[in-house]
């Protein structure tokens, strides 16, 4: 039986982050409602309806700013828990309250370096494939930005511009976007030297090693604060997971 304690503060995250690219683009269509108004005639009392929808935008604001701090703060929690269901896994230790079942693949290791390398090797083939089909996703989402602004800018009116200028959504869109291409380099750079680690270096080496590059993983997600899509990671898992016992093999892993 699979039993992974902190999922469920995953799926808060999950929950929080769609409430917030909600109030997002409410945010996005009431600004464009704002200067469509604001360019009519339609409305008699058109100064107090801006007034109106420009003070709801102020708010949609504020709660878009605390739900960011409230996720990443989740998040990080659930990443706590994470790690050290980890090390509990690798190592034997006692450290997390609460510890996962069936969740990892390497139980046929020993506790010790060598199982949490092991461990690690795998998180970083599980980050790097579903960050790479992530990034596919938002490339195509900033490029559709771009190209938005772009032909704004060659329009006449100049106030579509403006408005797009001020909107929190497409910088939103390109920042995650440069983050998250900066995340899935990191991460196969870290997979790339598991592949080294387990294919070229001396045992006397290796433990060093590990540890350096479990090291690097970590900072790398404590860094980017990225939560992979559940989707499209439960939509990949199977295949990712043949595919990785396939890998240990070739490396002797199994």
């Amino acid at each position: 039986m699979k039993k992974v304690p902190y999922l469920n503060d995953y799926t808060l995250v999950d929950n929080i982050e769609f409430l917030s690219q909600c109030v997002l683009y409410v945010s996005v269509l009431i600004s464009i409602g704002t200067l469509i108004i604001s360019k009519g005639n339609f409305l008699i009392h058109r100064d107090g309806v801006i007034h109106l929808v420009n003070s709801l935008n102020c708010i949609l604001a504020i709660l878009y700013f605390f739900s960011d701090i409230i996720t990443n703060y989740i998040f990080q929690d659930a990443e706590s828990k994470r790690r050290d269901d980890f090390f509990d896994n690798s190592l034997n230790t006692k450290i997390a309250e609460e510890n996962s079942q069936g969740y990892f693949s390497n139980d046929g290791h020993s506790p010790g370096i060598m199982k949490m390398g092991v461990n690690c090797f795998e998180n970083s083939y599980l980050t790097k494939s579903v960050a790479t089909k992530m990034l596919r996703l938002m490339v195509i989402k900033s490029i559709v930005v771009l190209v938005l602004f772009i032909v704004m800018a060659f329009l006449p009116d100049r106030d579509f511009l403006i408005t797009a200028v001020q909107l929190a959504l497409p910088f939103t869109i390109i920042q995650q976007t440069v983050r998250l291409f900066i995340f899935r380099n990191r991460i196969a750079r870290v997979f790339r030297h598991f592949q080294q680690i387990f294919s070229s270096t001396t045992n006397g080496q290796k433990e060093q090693l590990i540890i350096h590059n479990v090291t690097s993983y970590e900072t790398t997600l404590a860094w980017a604060c990225i939560k992979l899509d559940s989707k499209l990671f439960n939509k990949m898992n199977p295949d990712l997971s043949l595919q990785w016992e396939d890998k240990k093999k070739s490396y002797n892993l199994a």
